[in-house]
């Protein structure tokens, strides 16, 4: 395990340096370009396919699907967009369809940040709940009747835009879990299991593997996947969709895995999830749990709005938090999964937060709030043998 005496840690606006005994139980590799060129680089050498210029024909129309939480979403889907736009030469038609935006602001955040590389492209925003956005595709292996919005299914090509990373709902995140269950409508939604805050007792196996048949009953032709690494993106990957995930899942297992046989007693992580931080955060702590000793400290710098979900809302005027679990799995809320993330990290170990929110937030949610760059370096000044581990929603414990 190698080890450093100085990290620098960052989660959105939050920038901190400090120095300690740190040991790095993951391989911390840096990117080798900019996203952007990393993306740039991908498309033109792609996986099992011709680049993406050449995949473009007259008269076609191309579907693009992001999956929103991808990291560095903006600047991937600039670079797609431009050579989309450059091989189609006013031939074609080029749709960005974006899943519902939990923050219900139709993705402002997104689309300010790449306006100009919206020119000549046509947004469009699914609603699972309108059933006349979605048309029939097919029926699945096991019978299931799947619809997905008709703009996607309708198209000569989709590409997808997202990320590739353990997730522990489907086994692998990435390539067609852009497309389903966030373009799909509440019905099929609900009979398949893939309901928020809500999944039906359905194995991971069997939920990717319905995933992965809608990619090709549809005729997915088109990956673009970032890997992530520590400090954002570290790999683009593109083509064939089964390439790219085969590809990116052997890149996670040597980066983001990690044996579960030895723990640490304090373990110090940023995690920066951009729009969608307490669901990167709460991904983070559940990983983290499986890694620390119980009793142990978690150590957390992260960029979080104030949490304005009912089940978070509830978790910050309850003084029996525990008690909470059981009723919020029972009869789920839209961000029950965060609160209990939250809950049962901080029965495994002492939790701190380095965040803006205010110190009396913090500690409603059963954390213990640091304030100051200078209030954390003092914390570490008195701990030894401490794990970095951050990009810890990315980690998967095994053995």
């Amino acid at each position: 395990m190698k080890s450093t005496g100085e990290t620098n840690l960052s989660s959105g606006v939050i920038r901190v340096q400090v120095t300690g005994k740190f040991q790095l139980p993951c391989p911390t590799q840096a990117a080798v370009a900019s996203v952007a060129d990393l993306c740039a680089a991908a498309l033109n050498e792609p996986l099992g396919y011709p680049e993406l210029s050449r995949c473009i024909f007259p008269g076609d129309t191309v579907a693009v699907v992001p999956d929103p939480e991808t990291p560095a979403l903006a600047e991937l889907l600039t670079v797609v967009l431009q050579q989309l736009r450059q091989a189609a030469d006013g031939t074609a038609t080029i749709l960005l369809v974006l899943p519902p935006d939990p923050a219900g602001q139709k993705w402002a955040w997104l689309l300010e940040q790449m306006s100009a590389a919206l020119q000549g492209v046509q947004v469009h925003h699914h609603d699972p709940a309108d059933r006349n956005q979605s048309g029939y595709v097919a029926s699945s292996e096991g019978g299931e009747r799947l619809y997905l919005n008709r703009q996607v299914s309708e198209a000569d090509m989709i590409v997808t835009v997202g990320v590739i990373c353990f997730d522990r709902e489907l086994g692998m995140r990435g390539t067609s879990s852009a497309l389903f269950p966030g373009l799909s409508d509440r019905e099929t939604q609900q009979r398949t299991g893939f309901v928020t805050g809500q999944l039906a007792e359905v194995s991971v196996e069997l939920r990717r593997g319905l995933i992965d048949e809608l990619g090709w009953l549809t005729g997915t032709q088109f990956a673009v996947q970032a890997v992530p690494g520590a400090a954002g993106v570290l790999q683009v990957l593109a083509g064939s969709p089964e390439q790219v995930l085969e590809r990116g899942r052997l890149l996670c297992e040597e980066l983001w895995e990690l044996g579960s046989e030895a723990r640490a007693e304090v373990v110090l992580a940023a995690v920066d999830g951009g729009p969608f931080g307490w669901s990167a955060l709460g991904r983070a702590l559940e990983n983290l749990s499986e890694v620390v000793e119980q009793g142990g400290r978690l150590i957390v710098v992260c960029d979080v709005e104030s949490p304005e979900g009912p089940a978070m809302q509830i978790l910050r005027r309850t003084q029996d938090p525990e008690n909470l679990v059981r009723p919020l799995q029972r009869d789920p809320l839209e961000d029950s999964r965060q609160a209990i993330q939250v809950i049962e990290a901080c029965q495994r170990a002492r939790v701190y937060l380095f965040s803006r929110l205010p110190a009396e937030t913090v500690e409603e949610l059963g954390m213990i709030p640091l304030s100051s760059e200078a209030e954390l370096q003092k914390l570490l000044a008195t701990l030894d043998a401490v794990w970095l581990l951050s990009g810890a929603q990315y980690l998967r414990c095994v053995g």
